[in-house]
């Protein structure tokens, strides 16, 4: 009997939004704190950025970790709503098995590189749902990728395509290329002005849903 997906995508959407919370908490705490408080003078604009960072570091790991439970399950035979996935080799019988073959000779395989999660996906399933869904949105998604590497590295290469995405996204720099001041800047107009922290994690909440459906 063929197994059906669990409801990742949900368990995904939930945690995201607990993440979220985290720089939420941190605006409504300055915000309703007097500007004489010790509240207000323990969180500083630099320190709520950095809970900016910190939650989008949360919800990109997240991700990753959606990408690859996800995947694992597909190549164990694991079905959609719409069906399941036709794969090129026969289905395996462990997740443990599927991971062992998507290391390979590996210790660890990237699921932040949308490129290399589309690529490994055709090797192991006819247009599956990793592939068109990641291939519809890489752009974007790459971007959303050099975010999370400046955040998590102060190399130079990290800056500069950390830059290059706030440009195609934003279609400007932000000042020290700060991921944080990123984050926090909300984009005008919209009918319902939003940080681009969650305006990221609107759009990941929404694909997940299309890798799950």
């Amino acid at each position: 009997m063929a197994r059906r997906m669990p409801p990742l995508e949900r368990s995904f959407i939930s945690a995201v939004d607990e993440a979220l919370q985290l720089a939420q908490a941190g605006e409504k705490i300055r915000a309703l704190s007097p500007s004489d408080s010790v509240a207000r003078r323990e969180l500083p604009i630099r320190r709520l950025e950095a809970l900016y960072e910190t939650a989008y570091l949360r919800i990109f790991l997240l991700w990753e970790s959606f990408l690859e439970q996800s995947f694992l399950r597909y190549l164990c035979g694991y079905q959609s709503s719409l069906g399941p996935p036709t794969l090129l080799k026969p289905r395996f019988a462990k997740l443990a098995d599927a991971h062992g073959a998507v290391l390979g000779k590996n210790d660890y395989v990237s699921w932040a590189n949308h490129h290399r999660v589309v690529a490994r996906s055709r090797n192991f399933i006819t247009a599956g749902f990793h592939e068109t869904v990641l291939n519809s949105n890489i752009s974007r998604l790459e971007a959303f990728k050099s975010v999370r590497h400046r955040i998590a590295h102060q190399s130079g290469f990290a800056l500069r395509e950390f830059d290059n995405a706030t440009v195609m996204l934003v279609g400007r720099r932000f000042p020290s290329s700060s991921p944080g001041k990123f984050l926090r800047h909300v984009e005008q107009p919209q009918p319902v002005p939003e940080t681009w922290l969650q305006r990221i994690a609107t759009e990941l909440k929404s694909l997940a849903p299309q890798i799950c459906p």
